[in-house]
């Protein structure tokens, strides 16, 4: 087969190709402009529904009571009245899920767009700015498409005013896949603990390979480090 046809000549090619072909996808991303968007606006869009979609079928006021009772365990019950009060309703965490969390990936984003281009920064190969990463960071994070898919799935079987834990909402992670509990001290590690991690850090490596002379070693540890220090911090909170 010919290298002309494992070109990857526009973005909707790239989004399906980014599977199965990363590296050819980077190399023409370190040409053309604008192709971010289409990651973006996929990432985005399909990110946001499952929270949606659990704050449409969970017992809200069952899922208000646990929530409280994990961040206020001492609260006398006069305060958890208070608080439940002033907590909303099904409606506005639908409306939050929505909004919040676009401005939570675009931050993320922001700021590994700013780890890698500070770790780039002084090699020769990279002409790439912090914008040019930060629209890389859209490529990486195509693998959550898999796992919100999976959610909405699990979701979309749940019965309205079920009481469903909210590790559905990340089904590739340690914590739904062993049913770990909320409580648990361990739940936060190994909620962050995610099969699709993996892929994205992989992603991340490829692309350093492209876009930089970063050796295939360097490229994976840059691109793990972020992930590793975050879960030792969360691990070691864990223990403590």
């Amino acid at each position: 087969m010919s290298e002309n046809q494992h070109e990857v000549t526009n973005p909707l090619q790239a989004c399906n190709d980014v599977f199965i072909r990363p590296s050819e996808v980077f190399k023409a991303l370190s040409l053309k402009d604008n192709w971010s968007w289409i990651p973006f606006i996929l990432v985005v869009a399909i990110s946001s529904l499952p929270a949606y979609l659990y704050f449409g079928v969970v017992d809200f006021e069952w899922y208000m009571n646990n929530q409280l009772s994990l961040s206020m365990p001492d609260a006398s019950p006069a305060e958890l009245e208070n608080m439940r009060a002033m907590s909303g309703s099904a409606e506005t965490a639908k409306l939050s899920a929505l909004i919040g969390s676009p401005i939570f990936l675009a931050i993320i984003a922001a700021v590994m767009g700013l780890f890698y281009t500070v770790v780039t920064r002084n090699d020769e190969k990279s002409i790439h700015s912090f914008f040019d990463w930060y629209g890389a960071q859209w490529w990486f994070m195509m693998p959550t498409l898999i796992a919100s898919i999976i959610s909405m799935g699990l979701i979309l079987m749940v019965e309205p005013g079920a009481q469903v834990a909210q590790t559905i909402l990340s089904p590739t992670s340690l914590a739904y896949i062993f049913s770990v509990e909320p409580d648990s001290k361990w739940s936060g590690f190994l909620s962050g603990v995610r099969l699709e991690t993996i892929w994205t850090i992989y992603l991340g490596a490829i692309c350093l390979q492209q876009w930089t002379n970063f050796s295939n070693k360097k490229s994976y540890i840059v691109a793990a480090s972020p992930t590793v220090v975050i879960l030792a911090i969360v691990f070691i909170w864990a223990l403590i």
